[in-house]
């Protein structure tokens, strides 16, 4: 190549590279909005409102929510994935958005992987295994062996097919090796008093069924989680009572979208860490059932490439429909 296009080329390409990094090192310069692809109200969107409201004081600029749900997260998750990559449009990520929403998925306008990078993992809440109190096992190895001995006659209710309520028992169903029937209704409430009625055997719960279980109508077999859950700190968690490596924890945390300058991300992982150590949003997510998670993008990279990896299987093995 001529010398001279060869400097041409390589002048070109440092007046597009300086201004990136003379920007990156300014951000952030004005307003920041913080995707959520649910509508407003839901545990999403309130403990995204939490990290952005704490946020904004340690950035300098606002950090403004924009709710976009629609088509099970893909409106909003599309979204990102076609910003900017300038830091000032991010998705609060879950592990729907980056497990069950593309492992249930024929196709997909954007990559869940190569489409984004990783910010930083916030919280974290995991289901707990209750049953009605007249089931005939009181915890996780009694279940497997009356499963073993009567095939099909446990019930599970769940929120819908491909919920995560069908996705956690078809992983159970897998794991421990047994056939347990999923009762699916429109919604995980009318399932859960179903299950208080006697009706149905055991539900996957979240903090809904905790008075039932405080008030003895329901006993608590297992949590989800890989570690014991703040909520329930005398329940066992599912590996430990029994179905080793188990774990469905839903997670949330911020992503970007990809060829986002790395001193941005950098920026607000430092940021988001430091929200997460102030003990008014601890309070606040600990009396919404959430858990403190915090690190690295290494760390939600790994989350998401695990739960869609983990969920593809799910799906493949139980023969659920994909849409």
């Amino acid at each position: 190549m001529n010398l001279s296009i060869l400097r041409s080329l390589l002048l070109s390409a440092g007046s597009v590279l300086l201004p990136l990094w003379a920007f990156s090192q300014s951000y952030p310069s004005r307003p920041v909005k913080l995707v959520v692809p649910y509508a407003p109200g839901a545990i999403t969107d309130i403990a995204a409102r939490l990290a952005a409201e704490r946020m904004t004081a340690l950035l300098g600029q606002s950090m403004i929510v924009d709710n976009r749900g629609g088509a099970g997260t893909r409106i909003g998750v599309q979204h990102v994935a076609t910003a900017q990559p300038d830091g000032y449009t991010l998705l609060f990520a879950n592990s729907i958005t980056h497990g069950t929403m593309p492992a249930m998925a024929k196709s997909l306008p954007f990559d869940p992987i190569k489409d984004f990078a990783p910010v930083v993992p916030l919280f974290w809440y995991a289901n707990i295994y209750v049953c009605n109190a007249a089931a005939p096992f009181n915890n996780i190895v009694e279940l497997i062996a009356y499963a073993k001995k009567n095939p099909g006659r446990v019930t599970n209710a769940t929120a819908g097919p491909g919920s995560g309520h069908h996705l956690a028992g078809s992983l159970f169903n897998s794991m421990a090796g047994v056939d347990i029937t999923q009762v699916h209704y429109k919604g995980g409430g009318p399932g859960l008093q179903d299950v208080l009625a006697g009706n149905v055997n055991c539900i996957y719960g979240d903090s809904a069924a905790k008075p039932h279980v405080d008030a003895g109508r329901l006993k608590a077999l297992a949590t989800t989680g890989l570690q014991v859950d703040p909520r329930f700190p005398s329940t066992p968690t599912m590996d430990a009572a029994g179905v080793k490596d188990f774990s469905f924890v839903v997670w949330q945390g911020i992503a970007a979208p990809a060829g986002t300058p790395p001193e941005i991300i950098a920026r607000l992982n430092a940021a988001a860490n430091e929200a997460l150590k102030d003990p008014a949003l601890q309070k606040r997510t600990f009396d919404l059932s959430l858990n403190i998670y915090g690190g690295t993008p290494d760390k939600l990279g790994q989350l998401m490439r695990t739960d869609i990896a983990k969920f593809s299987r799910v799906v493949k093995d139980a023969n659920i429909p994909t849409e």
